[in-house]
């Protein structure tokens, strides 16, 4: 594992919280997990009906995720989007890493697109297990995450990583304030931790308004 900084809170300079840009465009969503990210955005996209959202996988180290996406961002048939976010994990990924993929995504937002990085310490458990309880100010091995969420056979499959179809997407609200928060583009590594309240304040824009 690569040594830790001193510095236990790593942020780009530009600490945005939720995001500053009203959301007009799709948003272009990049997951690291085959399983668990890709099957929980799978079903929050199907109940909030966010027909603007693209989710696709790449499981690439974060510093080296803007440039591996760039073509793909090109082609996407809804480009460029108004955003694109990585939801990543914190895992072994050092300081300095986080340091060079923060400053990746400032150098390519532009006028026409923001990019953000949507970090979770230690990892994505982190958001999921908030829908079910409390765990604010813990630090919680992700390991334990995982078997806590198979206990309430909510992470199935051969794997044990599959997210279930029957998983409460639907208490994102409830699981925003049972998580310690951290803003896009930052890593804290002091508590079990994630910028995923931010991620769903823009994906709520995306619904359809009532006609």
């Amino acid at each position: 594992m690569a040594k830790r900084s001193k510095d236990k809170n790593i942020k780009s300079r530009r600490r945005r919280g939720s995001g500053t840009r009203p959301t007009s465009k799709p948003i272009l969503l990049f997951v690291q997990g085959e399983c668990t990210e890709k099957d929980y955005f799978e079903l929050l996209k199907d109940h909030l009906r966010l027909k603007s959202l693209t989710i696709k996988v790449e499981s690439q180290s974060p510093e080296n995720l803007i440039d591996r996406t760039k073509t793909t961002i090109s082609r996407d048939k809804d480009a460029p989007p108004s955003a694109v976010y990585y939801v990543v994990d914190v895992d072994d990924t050092s300081d300095e890493q986080f340091r060079q993929a923060f400053k990746a995504a400032k150098n390519a937002t532009n006028r026409k697109t923001e990019y953000h990085f949507v970090v979770s310490h230690e990892s994505f458990e982190a958001w999921l297990l908030a829908h079910f309880e409390d765990i604010r100010n813990k630090n919680i091995p992700r390991t334990t995450m995982g078997k806590k969420l198979q206990g309430r056979k909510m992470l199935n499959g051969k794997s044990e990583k599959n997210v279930s179809d029957d998983f409460p997407v639907e208490d994102y609200k409830q699981a925003m304030g049972r998580v310690t928060h951290c803003a896009f583009d930052e890593v804290n590594r002091e508590t079990t931790s994630t910028a995923m309240p931010h991620l769903i304040t823009e994906l709520i824009k995306l619904k359809p308004k009532p006609k």
